[in-house]
């Protein structure tokens, strides 16, 4: 089976500054990460017939510093996890 996404736009709230150069590494991650998610736990029933979602808000609570690859992951889990709802 093969799945096409496309993810627009990341909104990262105010007040937490991802490096350009870090961009990338985090989106790396994100990718990665939701696509071995796919492959294991299969597509989300919202995503069964195809949809268009225009908006999938998530929280994530970010302490510390955290490095981009593992911001990424986050993301990925929590997109994964509305979709799953």
């Amino acid at each position: 089976m093969n799945v096409k996404m496309r993810i627009n736009e990341i909104s990262i709230g105010e007040g937490v500054d991802v490096p350009r150069n870090m961009r990338r590494i985090l989106q790396a991650a994100l990718e990665a990460e939701l696509a071995r998610m796919l492959t294991e736990k299969g597509l989300p029933p919202k995503l069964e017939k195809g949809a268009r979602i225009p908006r999938l808000p998530v929280n994530l609570e970010l302490k510390g510093k955290t490095s981009p690859d593992r911001v990424g992951k986050m993301l990925a889990r929590s997109i994964y996890a509305e979709l799953a709802k």
